[in-house]
């Protein structure tokens, strides 16, 4: 018996536009995260995807604009929920780069579990090597993690 396989996909807004707006590609994604600033747009087809979660906070390590607790613990219990199962998880946030490789790391820290945090970013960056994690996502994480500063010591 095959063990459950989890794949993640991180891209941008333009780049989830195509994937769902395509019937084919579309349909291959099992679960959407979308993140944006509340003024971003939605990508084209996001209704297309029924299990999705959007979160909504700026590309900033302040608090103001930032991540909560709140955003990443939506993250944390997504990730939970998800343990034991396959699929294709879809992450996008504007350009792919901060954001949406923030929550992949997340999931692969909480799916792979503890000392899990190198082989997880080793994974973001083998699917998006120009990733630069969003700092209050991981800090946030890591502290809710009780990772003690060794999910945040991946980011160098």
């Amino acid at each position: 018996m095959e063990s459950p396989v989890i794949n993640i996909e991180v891209v941008s807004r333009e780049e989830a536009n195509t994937i769902l707006a395509s019937p084919e590609e579309c349909s291959k994604v099992s679960f959407l995260i979308s993140i944006g600033a509340p003024e971003d747009d939605l990508p084209i087809g996001y209704r297309n995807v029924l299990n999705r979660l959007r979160l909504l906070f700026g590309d900033t390590v302040t608090a103001e604009h930032g991540a909560t607790e709140a955003d990443i613990q939506c993250l944390i219990d997504l990730a939970e929920k998800l343990k034991g199962s396959s699929g294709n998880i879809l992450i996008h946030c504007e350009a792919g780069v901060s954001r949406s490789p923030a929550a992949a790391l997340i999931l692969y820290t909480c799916l792979l579990g503890p000392g899990s945090e190198r082989k997880s970013m080793d994974l973001v960056l083998r699917q998006r090597p120009f990733a630069i994690p969003n700092r209050r996502m991981v800090e946030l994480a890591d502290r809710l993690l009780g990772r003690e500063g060794r999910l945040m010591s991946v980011l160098g």
